[in-house]
């Protein structure tokens, strides 16, 4: 499973397969952009095997990277 900082609260709201493993994509709860107030989404990108080979996070309004 993956692991997602325990002080957000993530929802799961989307799977794709993207061809070598599958990306998952996270939606904070319980916290906003504060640039412009929009959803702040957290991608996991999985291998073949399961493991998170990649990371981001971006605003679903705004599009900003908001990785750290």
């Amino acid at each position: 499973m993956s692991n997602l900082p325990d002080e957000v609260i993530w929802t799961l709201t989307n799977t794709d397969d993207w061809g070598g493993g599958l990306e998952r994509t996270y939606r904070a709860e319980n916290v906003e952009h504060a640039g412009c107030g929009g959803d702040v989404l957290l991608v996991h990108l999985h291998d073949e095997m399961g493991a998170i080979s990649g990371a981001h996070s971006r605003c679903a309004k705004c599009g900003e990277d908001l990785t750290a």
